[in-house]
């Protein structure tokens, strides 16, 4: 069951990126895992996120709200539900679902009628970096798009390797999807199947964040345990782009 939070496994990553280090925090770590997952987070892979969840933008003027931000050159809106502070400045965690059959997913609301759905946008890491000896192994993980009923709209499915497997150790992904005209609200699921972990924002918490379990076809608010068995909102580093 879903409740029991402690089965999540968290990569924890704290800001600013001068000072970041990457520790385990579960249960059966240990040191060696930790001393390599360090090296992960560099300054380019921060800038190659921004790069690409602001790619689409140009450099003059845009629109840009709590929740979107658009290039009018484009027409291309990146809907959002983290905070959209600087990567740089974020508290990020990277978090695996709490079961295989579990999906860490993002509610969004379509800006017009007729608005299509082009890309979704992922940052995630499988731990391995160009530290590790061994090579990486393929993972898989899906994505998957519901309209407001939670009736599935679209699976996209593949191995980790393409997507989030790099030498820094974070993964930045653009996926593109076949253009799904979206009306009103609709949610992106992101499977890591408990081996590939999601960026996740421990702070300033937009409720839109949520835990999607296949099984019961339910949802659970997004959040994640303390080590005072209480528990945090979070944002899901997921974003949505299309026009």
């Amino acid at each position: 069951m879903l409740r029991d939070l402690t089965r999540y496994r968290i990569w924890n990553v704290m800001g600013p990126y001068k000072g970041y280090s990457i520790t385990y925090l579960y249960a059966g770590s240990n040191s060696s895992s930790g001393d390599q997952l360090r090296r992960i987070v560099s300054i380019t892979a921060l800038l190659c996120f921004a790069a690409l969840c602001f790619g689409f933008l140009a450099e003059n003027t845009m629109a840009e709200t709590a929740t979107s931000v658009t290039a009018p050159q484009e027409n291309i809106t990146i809907l959002k539900q983290d905070s959209g502070t600087n990567l740089s400045k974020m508290n990020i965690t990277f978090v695996v679902s709490p079961t295989f059959g579990s999906a860490q997913t993002v509610k969004f609301t379509a800006p017009n009628p007729g608005w299509k759905l082009k890309h979704v946008l992922v940052i995630a890491t499988d731990g391995w970096n160009e530290s590790r000896s061994e090579s990486p192994k393929p993972l898989p993980f899906a994505i998957e798009i519901r309209d407001a009923n939670l009736s599935i709209l679209y699976h996209f499915a593949d191995t980790q390797l393409p997507y989030f497997t790099s030498g820094a150790g974070i993964g930045i992904a653009d996926v593109e999807i076949p253009d799904i005209t979206i009306e009103g609200d609709f949610f992106v699921s992101f499977y890591g199947y408990r081996s590939i972990a999601l960026a996740a924002e421990l702070q300033n918490a937009t409720g839109g964040s949520y835990i999607f379990d296949k099984l019961t076809h339910q949802l659970f608010e997004g959040v994640l345990p303390t080590r005072d068995n209480q528990t945090i909102p979070v944002n899901w580093l997921l974003r949505a782009a299309g026009k």
